[in-house]
């Protein structure tokens, strides 16, 4: 397999507008959460509220580091909506991002593999009997509770988050919020996403039922996506995954590359004392 040709410049800065939108929707459809997405640094920081799957600054830092009064904003404005100031780092990022951080008190976070594949590499066909259906419509509470028992989701709170998250991938994916079912019984098996902005198509909101696990019901779904990202025109198809972990390692499988990781620096204190950062959304679940 040929390693996918691309520009990390153009990959950061539509994962960014891709956030950005969903931030947008869920101002739209409920205030409460405090959803706001404003320029920073040439990137996007991106509040989606308490929870919320995105609370951070991405995309930013690639041609110069923040301002004194750019990361003022960002601590200020984040510490409106309730949530612990964060920025992306990655190894193409300017070197000032890192040291002023560090000088203000951010410590590494998080971390994540950004991988990447060639829309135009078609994968070997899968035996798996499933049916894939749009579930931004009627579907939609039907895809929600799949999610939340694919991902564990239990309490009130994950959920209340996983619920209005999913109603935001509705609008901003549209039909490309997926459900996968199974053809003979129409028990439902797993959901996805497909994110697309710029050419690029973002594998997300991946769960499977854990009664369902093991039967290539997640192969079938890269495999749907990622034929659905062609279709659409895309160029390159991405994703993102905890380094070394089995959706890491899952994806490879299909042919993408890891290309480069992505560090997540969080602010300890300060404006937002006691506030813990949130997780990625678009890291693919086992």
């Amino acid at each position: 397999m040929n390693h996918p040709t691309f520009d990390p410049v153009r990959l950061l800065s539509t994962w960014a507008t891709g956030a950005a939108a969903f931030a947008e929707v869920l101002a739209e459809l409920d205030p409460s959460w405090g959803s706001e997405a404003f320029p920073l640094a040439g990137g996007i920081a991106v509040l989606c509220g308490p929870g919320m799957y995105v609370n951070r600054t991405m995309g930013a830092g690639l041609e110069r580091g923040p301002t004194d009064e750019e990361w003022d904003r960002l601590e200020r404005r984040s510490a409106a909506v309730g949530v612990a100031p964060s920025i992306e780092i990655t190894r193409h990022s300017h070197v000032d991002v890192r040291r002023d951080a560090e000088a203000r008190g951010y410590v590494l976070a998080e971390l994540t593999s950004a991988l990447v594949h060639d829309a135009e590499e078609e994968m070997p066909a899968t035996t798996v009997r499933v049916e894939v259906m749009a579930a931004n419509g009627e579907l939609l509470p039907d895809w929600q509770e799949t999610s939340a028992r694919g991902f564990g989701i239990v309490d009130d709170e994950r959920r209340r988050v996983s619920d209005a998250f999913a109603r935001a991938a509705a609008v901003v994916d549209g039909e490309r919020l997926v459900i996968v079912v199974d053809p003979d019984d129409r028990r439902a098996l797993a959901t996805a996403s497909l994110t697309v902005f710029d050419g690029i198509a973002t594998l997300g909101g991946m769960s499977t039922v854990p009664a369902e696990r093991g039967r290539g019901v997640q192969s079938a779904l890269i495999r749907h996506r990622t034929r659905a990202a062609r279709e659409l025109g895309c160029d390159l198809v991405t994703s993102t995954a905890a380094p070394g972990s089995q959706s890491e390692r899952n994806l490879i499988r299909h042919g993408f590359h890891p290309v480069f990781e992505i560090e997540v620096w969080t602010r300890v204190g300060g404006f937002t004392e006691g506030v813990r950062p949130c997780l990625l959304y678009t890291s693919p679940s086992p």
